[in-house]
């Protein structure tokens, strides 16, 4: 694998992690902007917006697994921060739906 090979797979880990981290800060806000209001209404948003949420989420997770098994094939180390993002992607896939 050439030095651009693995400079293209590394932006590609890159661009999928901060993908990934958005769309936690997204849900996070999601269940802050939730709290408090009646069961109903947080029902409804989970059922609509929200479960569109989960579901890009989980592409999104998906993503990063992927571009971490190629970036790993090239022999490149993860920093500690990645490692951290790829961990909470994979809890996240294995939780399930």
């Amino acid at each position: 694998m050439t030095v651009d090979d693995q400079a293209i797979v590394q932006e590609q880990l890159r661009q999928a992690l901060d993908a990934f981290q958005k769309l936690q800060t997204l849900v996070l806000d999601a269940h802050r902007r939730l709290k408090g209001l009646p069961p109903a209404q947080v029902e409804a948003f989970w059922n609509g917006q929200g479960r569109r949420i989960d579901a890009t989420l989980r592409s999104s997770a998906m993503q990063v697994e992927a571009a971490f098994k190629a970036f790993s094939a090239t022999g490149q180390v993860a920093s500690a921060k990645d490692r951290h993002l790829v961990t909470e992607a994979r809890r996240y896939l294995a939780e399930g739906p």
